[in-house]
């Protein structure tokens, strides 16, 4: 296993990095990790690097799109959950996670029509910050991240094995000008084309369903675009041969009757911290069994 280097890329919109679902001081990872590593802002979040620099994991610093920490997150219950397997004496590669999401930036849309900051033809910047302050070109600058961390592997000797790519996101688009834009598909198509030819067309890719009809009913606004954006991440999904679209409404405490359908924050569209755990779990349990 030491040869190996086990790859997890996160990326999206708020859900990516649990917006708001802080940690309480006990359950953060403050401590870097021994065998879970990942990618610091600095000195990795610039355009200019021709190579990153990996480190410990830890609850801080670590997404390199907005500024937000020690959320309950996908990758902060991953890495938990990989650690505690290698310390209990399972045979694991070392994990190194890639994490990049700012909230309500889609594929197309972001706080306007058209401008999301993961849009293919957003314009090159790179300005950090946190939530509001932020303002990347996250399409290439993902493109360019994965890249350089997958080669950053092999030079070290290591045979990257990527666990998988989540998408959590796509919720901007489900406004007017995203699932109604005339070119959505192929916006879509050349964006999971470019960022999986990277990462290879073969690696496995996790889509989320999008539950945002009761926070579109809160805010007054229309819910039409849910279903197509959904319908579109599904034709994703075919495009690839190891895809799999994820449904909260799959974990056991997903109750239709619940005001936030038992899985929301009380904003109807934000994760709870235990829905990122059994996401992160079910993972987990998927691709432990592929190292068995």
């Amino acid at each position: 296993m030491k040869n190996k280097a086990a790859v997890l890329f996160i990326s999206g919109q708020s859900n990516a990095h649990a917006h708001i679902q802080f940690l309480e001081e006990e359950e953060r990872i403050t401590e870097p990790l021994q065998n879970v590593f990942s990618l610091d802002r600095d000195p990795n979040q610039s355009f200019d690097i021709t190579d990153v620099v990996w480190s410990g994991f830890t609850g801080a610093g670590k997404n390199l799109g907005e500024m937000q920490d020690h959320t309950a997150s996908f990758a902060y219950f991953f890495a938990r959950l990989w650690q505690n397997a290698i310390d209990s004496g399972v045979e694991l590669p070392d994990l190194y996670i890639v994490q990049i999401s700012i909230g309500g930036e889609g594929i197309i849309n972001g706080r306007g029509i058209g401008d999301g900051m993961w849009n293919p033809q957003k314009e090159k910047v790179m300005i950090p910050g946190k939530l509001g302050e932020a303002d990347i070109s996250l399409h290439p600058w993902a493109l360019q991240v994965n890249r350089l961390a997958l080669e950053n592997l092999r030079k070290m000797g290591k045979d990257p094995i990527v666990l998988g790519w989540h998408w959590l996101g796509s919720e901007q688009d489900t406004r007017e000008g995203g699932y109604d834009n005339p070119g959505l598909l192929e916006i879509y198509d050349r964006f999971f084309d470019t960022m999986m030819e990277v990462i290879g067309k073969d690696s496995p890719l996790y889509l989320y369903k999008i539950y945002m009809d009761r926070f579109c009913k809160v805010q007054n606004i229309t819910d039409e675009g849910i279903p197509v954006i959904n319908a579109v991440l599904e034709r994703q999904c075919r495009r690839f041969p190891k895809s799999t679209f994820v449904k909260a409404e799959e974990c056991p405490y997903f109750d239709i009757a619940h005001p936030n359908y038992g899985i929301f924050f009380r904003d109807n569209g934000h994760y709870l911290g235990k829905t990122q755990q059994w996401f992160a779990e079910r993972f987990f349990e998927e691709v432990r069994a592929s190292f068995l």
